[in-house]
């Protein structure tokens, strides 16, 4: 694989100075283009070690409007991030519009290394290299320019590098496995190839460099990048011409469910018996119970360090807000945080769909309830025309990839619909007209919704099919009583408590 990357290349210092400025012009230009069309990129340099990544990076940086560029180095994790899904600390960092960052290694560069000294088996290493595959398609789907570069010497200059770098005393290793995987070029550099053979694809392909000669470096890396943000470009200027314009209809074309058919249909929310309902004082014994045995059992899942995510999705004005609160009030106010779910900011916009909730992970022991969640990309975006339908279809699979890494490795993903007649939401929306302290709960878009009532039926039936998932099922909740809601939702998230605490 790395034949053409070992033959030691090189340019004269004069070969290399008639060069340098038409190619930091073109470079700089690139730049200028992909920030103007609103280009997220990613650039990843990895490589060998004593090929100089440090210096391409460095660079990039000085050829580049260093305004817009971010250079980030993953070493060590840091104690936030150990309490975080692995992805976390990427997601972080991803570009927005416009923006470039550069990882020094990114995701690839602890793995391989640690794979290569035996860390990892290869089936874990395999499962690895495949979610970062998974992501980079996600984040390539939904605009981002995605350039790779593995910069590469033969063994026997790695071998000289090596015996120069160790007689230096400012040099040193950052991993446990900096200092293994150096010393051992065979390994990495098998490992290096098996991880470029699973993850090497047309939307974030790998470029090999040879980079024995500093200067061929420079210009190969530089040309690459130059071209790959010139072809973005172009390719978001013709797709700006053929994309068909975005309309608000319901249910776009391209659904991937059947057309609803009132007179035979049957799915999950039809089945739900809404009659269940608590008498006060019941309630209230029950109420103060769940919270209690609550309160304990997240406090143990606090000191082993499970994370609960807790989703509440549903109709508006079927009482999430209310069994939000009621759920809280059962667990420590240090380890919880609700966010509430609005329409995206515009540095939200500027990112993937899934960067402002990744940004409100739990750590370790801690509680995050999203009320409304990741879920509007199959469900308002969908019914309203916010989304071309490719892209709310490539979603489900994004969503369940999010949610299992959300889960490791004993972590507690929670998802709650709750469930009403459109008679009672009616007469819950003339209650909010009538009642001057519930006035701000409805809107008019809360009507116009509502007369979408079979749209969004639709796209509810179809994301509970796609991701209601052993790991992390949906739970719908007969809402029309809120008492009965509110119980349920606790005594579902005492038994799913419990259930984790078992299996440590």
């Amino acid at each position: 694989m790395f034949e053409s990357a070992s033959l030691g290349r090189s340019y004269s210092t004069k070969e290399y100075d008639a060069l340098k400025e038409d190619l930091r012009g073109r470079l700089f230009a690139a730049q200028r283009e992909a920030r103007e069309h609103d280009v997220p990129a990613l650039v990843i340099i990895e490589g060998v070690d004593g090929v100089g990544k440090d210096a391409v990076v460095n660079l990039l940086s000085a050829w580049m409007d260093a305004k817009n560029i971010r250079n980030h180095t993953f070493w060590l994790e840091t104690d936030e991030e150990k309490k975080r899904p692995e992805a976390w600390r990427y997601w972080r960092a991803l570009p927005g519009k416009g923006e470039m960052a550069v990882f020094f290694g990114g995701w690839y560069s602890e793995p391989i290394r640690k794979f290569c000294c035996g860390g990892l088996d290869e089936n874990d290493f395999n499962r690895r290299m495949q979610r970062w595959a998974r992501l980079e398609r996600a984040l390539a789907a939904s605009g981002t320019l995605i350039v790779k570069f593995w910069l590469h010497i033969g063994k026997k200059a790695h071998k000289e590098r090596l015996e120069q770098r160790l007689k230096h005393k400012g040099h040193r290793s950052f991993t446990p496995y900096d200092k293994k995987s150096e010393e051992n070029y065979d390994a990495l550099v098998s490992a290096a190839a098996k991880a470029i053979t699973i993850t090497d694809r047309a939307y974030a392909p790998w470029t090999l460099i040879d980079a024995f000669d500093a200067n061929f470096r420079n210009v190969a890396v530089t040309r690459a990048l130059t071209a790959a943000l010139s072809s973005a470009v172009a390719a978001r200027e013709t797709l700006a011409q053929e994309a068909p314009v975005m309309t608000s209809q319901a249910c776009p074309e391209g659904s991937s469910m059947p057309e609803r058919d009132d007179a035979a249909a049957f799915n999950a929310l039809d089945a739900v018996d809404l009659s269940s309902a608590r008498e006060h004082s019941e309630y209230k014994k029950k109420l103060a119970a769940l919270q209690e045995d609550i309160y304990a059992l997240t406090y143990k899942a606090w000191k082993h360090g499970i994370s609960s995510t807790l989703v509440f999705e549903g109709w508006d004005a079927a009482g999430k807000g209310g069994a939000i609160r009621r759920l809280t009030a059962g667990m420590d106010a240090r380890i919880v945080r609700v966010i509430p779910i609005s329409a995206p900011t515009d540095e939200e916009l500027a990112h993937h769909y899934l960067w402002r909730f990744w940004r409100h992970v739990p750590m370790a022991g801690f509680v995050t309830v999203y009320d409304r969640s990741w879920y509007g990309r199959v469900l308002v975006e969908r019914v309203e025309g916010l989304t071309p339908s490719a892209d709310w279809k490539r979603a489900y699979a994004e969503i369940n990839d999010f949610e299992a890494q959300l889960r490791e490795p004993h972590n507690i993903v929670v998802k709650y619909w709750l469930h009403i007649s459109q008679e009672e939401q009616l007469r819950r929306f003339r209650e909010r007209e009538n009642t001057p302290w519930k006035q701000y709960k409805i809107t008019e878009e809360d009507w116009r919704n509502r007369e979408k009532f079979p749209a969004y039926m639709e796209a509810a039936e179809e994301m509970f099919a796609r991701t209601s998932t052993e790991e992390a099922p949906w739970h719908i909740v007969p809402a029309e009583d809120k008492k009965y809601a509110r119980l349920d939702v606790l005594r579902i998230y005492r038994d799913t408590l419990k259930k984790a605490l078992k299996r440590i």
